[in-house]
């Protein structure tokens, strides 16, 4: 399979600072939304922009549409879309010229599907740099997914959005996922926005991918177990907290002993799995 983006064994780091990720591999499914779940700090962004080319990994292989991704091509590049954490670009421009200026890129730029949302997100016209913070990520999306590209990469893209913004965001990305078939990872802390439109997820913790799976399958797969030690279950614990176990492949152990068996909630198997 040519994955649209993919992780090998990849260690990187800053100098002065160590590795911030070690090993790590995930391998994105075509088609799929995939959340990056981790905690503040825990490498998200390192592993984007490693994932992107735009940070030459230590040790291991970042690929794009099977390319290397610190020596992809334009053509490759251009069918990826980027929305970094905090968009500050652009600043003396206003929302129309930043749409004219990076559109001329592309002959395939969407001006209809980027002038319906300037209007439903009310962006008016103004000058980037006089946006708040939330309304200039906005603009961040626009220039990200004008060109409709075929893996679109979001880092924490909805951290600075009122609850109304990302459930409209959240919305337009199930429509471009749906619509396109576009393959798109969302690094994210927020449980219940993965939850409610991602179909993988990834959890980031020391360095390593911890989990990846898809969302439904760890939800059928896991339960939280009550009463047994975590030895009870092998390499089938993949985590524990406090009196609690969870467990893949629960169903082929016996929990005759167990005192409770909980579904699991994504907030708190992350919770749990980076504690």
């Amino acid at each position: 399979m040519s994955w649209p983006m993919c992780l090998r064994d990849i260690t990187v780091g800053y100098r002065g600072q160590g590795a911030v990720l070690r090993d790590a591999t995930l391998p994105v499914r075509p088609g799929s939304i995939t959340g990056l779940l981790g905690r503040n700090g825990a490498g998200k962004t390192t592993l984007i922009h490693t994932a992107l080319g735009l940070k030459k990994a230590w040790q291991g292989r970042a690929t794009l549409f099977g390319q290397t991704a610190w020596h992809a091509p334009a053509d490759v590049r251009r069918r990826v879309g980027f929305v970094p954490q905090h968009f500050d670009d652009f600043h003396w421009l206003t929302v129309s010229q930043c749409v004219t200026l990076v559109g001329g890129f592309y002959d395939d730029w969407d001006y209809e599907l980027v002038a319906d949302l300037q209007a439903r997100w009310d962006l008016g016209d103004a000058r980037v740099g006089s946006l708040s913070p939330g309304l200039r990520q906005r603009v961040g999306v626009l220039l990200a997914i004008g060109h409709r590209p075929d893996l679109l990469v979001l880092d924490e893209p909805v951290a600075s959005l009122d609850p109304g913004a990302r459930r409209d965001f959240l919305r337009l990305l199930g429509e471009l996922n749906a619509g396109l078939g576009q393959t798109i990872l969302l690094s994210s802390h927020i449980c219940s926005d993965v939850e409610r439109i991602c179909s993988d997820v990834a959890i980031l913790h020391e360095g390593r991918i911890a989990i990846h799976s898809g969302l439904d399958e760890l939800k059928d797969e896991v339960r939280g177990v009550r009463g047994l030690p975590r030895e009870s279950f092998g390499d089938d614990a993949v985590a524990s907290s406090d009196d609690r176990v969870w467990v893949r492949n629960w169903h082929a152990h016996d929990l005759s002993r167990a005192v409770l068996v909980d579904e699991m909630t994504l907030e708190e198997f992350f919770l749990d799995v980076t504690s």
